[in-house]
């Protein structure tokens, strides 16, 4: 009777623990887009907007990789619970001294590179409270997590932040971003107090960075997240910056036409959350990164060329109703809108794949850190990679830098597909797993 109440308070503790870590969730997106967006303003509206706007992108990234094992570690030493509560606590810090002191462009950046600094002891605590909270099974855990966090942005950038900037500008923006932070505070706090004690000291002599890069050593599926996270970062942030300039120049459409291609990118994701929810596991997360790795590389290598070839088709086909539609389509949009929907679904199943083989390759009391150097890795790979991105787009134009992306995916799939393409070694012997006979010699009398 006593080990059943045990058991009985032990699934509360961990439903109770599970209800906070998603709140928390969507919390900490909200507050986050807030300040983003009332920084973004500021930015923008002054009178060296791309430097503002740059300078803010280039302290996020710097951050991330001055202090991101640094934070996986911290926070694999206190436990993920209470590394989620520090961080929260130092979040909100630093948007009440923004929300009192912010007063200039120029402040921005040195905000952002405050609020995340001290992110990385909150995001990967984040990841590592999923194999304290629900284990290392299933996906579901980072599917919901990741749809909430798509929630919050929505809620925050798209919703709070115009209606606060109506209400009061940026400092009523800022005041909705604090009073976000004093809720995820709350909450983190209270699951700390459900869940967090460490899982176990970490063995050998403490070194983040060795144990965390063992892991990738050891586990293909460890590698095969790395880098399929890698380019989904590369690809997601690549489409942002080629998307205006796609759709002006080679679709000749407005940008207000983006909705049009960002509803069915949207419903790819909603279907990629779903699929991973209900499919994917940590036994088939190799095979579903690899397949999304290869959607997202025909996505984009589609929006480059593929409609070239469709209008090529429509107009030298000798059947006639083909040849004069080709004339009333804009075979650009019609390529580009199923696509949209292809590079959703993949971008998600990719995400939520990875993350599941990560949860499952490192070890509990190295989960914290494993995901900080997972995302320093990442940010260190595509960092270059974007900042030509930016360059590329304005000199060559939109299609070329697809074309890259889908080159650089494409190298990166045979890279981690090659270990299969080894030949097999002959054994040296019928029997690899006895031993050999050896003639001993006997003595006589």
């Amino acid at each position: 009777m006593k080990q059943l109440v045990v058991v009985r308070g032990t699934v509360g503790t961990m439903r109770s623990g599970r209800v906070l870590y998603y709140s928390a969730r969507f919390f900490g997106q909200v507050a986050q887009n807030l300040l983003f967006a009332s920084l973004f303003v500021v930015a923008g509206t002054s009178d060296s907007a791309a430097v503002g706007l740059s300078s803010l992108l280039v302290a996020t990234t710097a951050a991330s990789l001055l202090f991101g094992v640094m934070g996986g570690a911290l926070a694999d030493r206190i436990g993920p619970g209470r590394g989620m509560a520090l961080g929260a606590v130092l979040r909100t810090g630093v948007i009440a001294l923004c929300f009192f002191e912010f007063n200039a462009a120029a402040v921005g950046a040195g905000v952002i590179f405050a609020y995340s600094a001290v992110s990385q002891v909150y995001s990967p605590s984040e990841m590592a409270m999923v194999r304290v909270l629900c284990g290392k099974g299933r996906a579901t855990p980072h599917s919901l997590g990741v749809a909430l966090q798509y929630a919050g942005q929505g809620a925050g950038m798209l919703v709070l932040a115009p209606l606060l900037f109506v209400i009061g500008g940026t400092q009523a923006m800022l005041a909705g971003a604090l009073a976000g932070g004093i809720v995820l505070s709350a909450i983190t706090i209270a699951l700390s107090l459900r869940h967090g004690q460490p899982a176990r000291e970490p063995s050998g002599d403490h070194s983040s960075l060795r144990d965390s890069l063992r892991v990738f050593k050891r586990s293909p599926m460890a590698r095969d997240a790395l880098a399929v996270l890698a380019v989904q970062t590369m690809i997601v942030q690549g489409i942002v910056v080629a998307l205006p300039l796609y759709l002006r120049n080679d679709i000749s459409l407005g940008e207000e036409w983006g909705i049009f291609l960002v509803a069915p990118g949207a419903v790819g994701v909603l279907a990629g959350l779903a699929w991973s929810a209900a499919s994917v596991t940590a036994d088939v997360s190799q095979k579903v990164m690899r397949l999304a790795l290869v959607a997202m590389v025909v996505g984009v290598f589609a929006l480059a060329a593929l409609d070239y070839g469709l209008e090529a088709v429509l107009t030298f086909s000798q059947v006639g109703p083909l040849a004069d539609l080709e004339a009333s389509l804009n075979t650009t949009f019609i390529v580009a809108f199923p696509v949209a929907f292809l590079v959703g679904l993949a971008v998600t199943l990719a995400l939520v794949s990875a993350r599941v083989a990560l949860t499952a390759a490192a070890p509990l009391a190295h989960q914290s850190r494993v995901f900080a150097v997972q995302a320093t890795l990442t940010d260190s790979f595509v960092v270059l990679p974007l900042l030509l991105m930016g360059v590329g787009v304005e000199v060559a134009g939109a299609r070329p830098v697809l074309a890259a992306m889908g080159l650089i995916g494409a190298a990166t799939f045979v890279f981690i597909q090659l270990p299969r393409f080894m030949p097999i070694p002959l054994p040296l012997h019928p029997h690899p797993h006895r031993p050999a006979l050896v003639p001993v010699p006997v003595e006589t009398d």
